[in-house]
């Protein structure tokens, strides 16, 4: 029997989006069940859902692996990025820019010293919530021993965090914009500096003056001096232990490609650990896939550094290829049209464009993770993107420098989880000295009202 196609409304069109967040997201929220295997069991909703529109399972199928091929190097990416971690911190350069950033500190210094060591770790890492875990529970301590008032703390502890995991090419988050929106990552991260850079500069700025009413001539410098002794215990820090950043930044300037530059790294930090740090050279590939490993009876260093590996990011891995299949079948049979027609018709101007997309993003954050909102907002918006002639980075920048900021601000998402869980309070206490993440925003979206960096494609007249 011929099958009938029919055209997807807007009405069918929400039904079957909603349906897919009530599953994935209700199971998360209220069973508590991991939200990347929902994301592959909701596919068994989706082929019927497709199919009823007259298309054929084939026809659906295409269209899934086509889109999980698009999305195919951010997963490599991801998995170079796992190892670059565990093999950084093996080399000693993560120890070696928590160890110095340390040096910095004292209490009119404190809250610009927190957010710009908090931001260095995030760059290195890749990861918001590793660095708050780790750099960022150490200040929170220090900025307590110090009578520093914790909203304040937490505030810089945020912004750096997440200044960071935006722009990072190691973080997941912006892999995900970049894919989602369908651009070159390298291009997203350099797109996001011409943003990120300013927006660093009056942030520290301000945490600075807000120091200097803590100044005072004596500090109880103990704990400060205890991390530090912990970090050189266990590692050299040397200026040899920046030699795998160095290397990767510079294949990074020369426009060599993202993942084998990130692998090239891997290798480089792995003769460091062994040549430098002494690390058996048998330890290495484990290092390299499974993580890195320490045991020095410490419970902060341990979970500091106990961290990275290939493996580590086949959750993320999983998430972004189950959500690009996803969204590769809902496209072929015209469902993310139906969403986003209506909103292409009242759409007049680039900034309305903008406007909307980090409305979208942030309506995505509310549903429970950063990196859903990214997804979801980047494939249901690419398509516009391109019918104004926009290049895609325009998209993933507007979606990247506003969703991946303001998760946290959000209490049942799974940022602002992770962070009250840390710090305890509430998010009306962090959320006045979390200067970066509502800057960030207001800066993307005044960029684009005043044409600042904004590109179209190269086939414009």
């Amino acid at each position: 029997m011929e099958l009938v196609r029919q055209k997807a409304t807007t009405k069918y069109a929400v039904f079957v989006l909603f349906t897919i967040l009530f599953i994935a997201l209700g199971a998360n929220i209220l069973l508590k069940a991991p939200i990347q295997p929902m994301f592959l069991i909701v596919w068994l909703f989706i082929y019927p859902a497709c199919m009823r529109l007259g298309y054929s399972f084939k026809e659906i199928d295409d269209g899934v692996m086509e889109s999980c091929k698009k999305g195919l190097g951010a997963v490599l990416i991801l998995m170079a990025v796992g190892a670059i971690i565990s093999t950084w911190i093996a080399a000693g350069t993560v120890p070696a820019i928590i160890y110095y950033g340390l040096k910095l500190i004292s209490p009119k210094m404190f809250l610009l010293a927190t957010f710009l060591l908090c931001s260095f770790v995030s760059i290195a890492c890749g990861t918001s919530w590793g660095t708050m875990g780790t750099a960022g529970i150490a200040m929170f301590a220090i900025g307590e021993s110090l009578g520093i008032p914790t909203g304040m703390t937490i505030g810089a502890i945020i912004s750096g965090s997440y200044l960071g995991d935006m722009i990072s090419p190691m973080s997941d988050s912006t892999n995900v914009a970049a894919a989602a929106a369908g651009t070159d990552l390298i291009t997203h991260c350099k797109e996001l500096l011409y943003l990120a850079f300013p927006v660093s500069v009056v942030t520290g700025i301000i945490y600075y003056i807000l120091g200097l009413k803590f100044a005072v001539d004596n500090f109880d410098d103990s704990y400060i001096v205890h991390v530090s002794s912990l970090l050189t215990s266990n590692f050299k820090t040397g200026l040899i232990a920046f030699i795998p950043m160095i290397f990767l930044l510079l294949l990074l300037f020369f426009k060599k490609p993202a993942m084998l530059s990130m692998v090239a790294s891997s290798l480089v930090a792995g003769l460091i650990a062994v040549l430098y740090q002494g690390m058996p050279l048998k330890n290495m590939i484990p290092v390299f896939w499974a993580g890195f490993k320490i045991n020095s009876g410490e419970v902060f260093l341990d979970t500091l550094l106990n961290r990275g590996g290939v493996q580590s990011m086949f959750s993320s891995a999983c998430m972004m290829l189950f959500a690009f299949g996803m969204i590769g079948a809902l496209n072929v049979v015209g469902i993310l049209d139906a969403l986003v027609n209506p909103i292409v018709k009242k759409i007049k101007t680039v900034t309305q464009l903008t406007g909307i997309s980090q409305l979208i993003s942030i309506i995505g954050n509310t549903m429970g993770t950063n990196t859903f909102s990214l997804l979801m907002t980047g494939s249901l918006l690419a398509p516009v993107y391109k019918k104004f002639n926009l290049d895609p980075t325009n998209l993933s920048k507007a979606i990247n420098s506003t969703s991946t900021v303001i998760c946290p601000f959000i209490p049942w998402n799974a940022s602002g989880i992770f962070v009250l869980g840390l710090f305890g309070g509430s998010v009306t206490d962090f959320i006045p000295y979390a200067f970066y993440s509502y800057l960030m925003p207001i800066t993307a979206f005044m960029a684009v009202v005043f044409r600042l960096k904004v590109k179209y494609n190269k086939n414009t007249d």
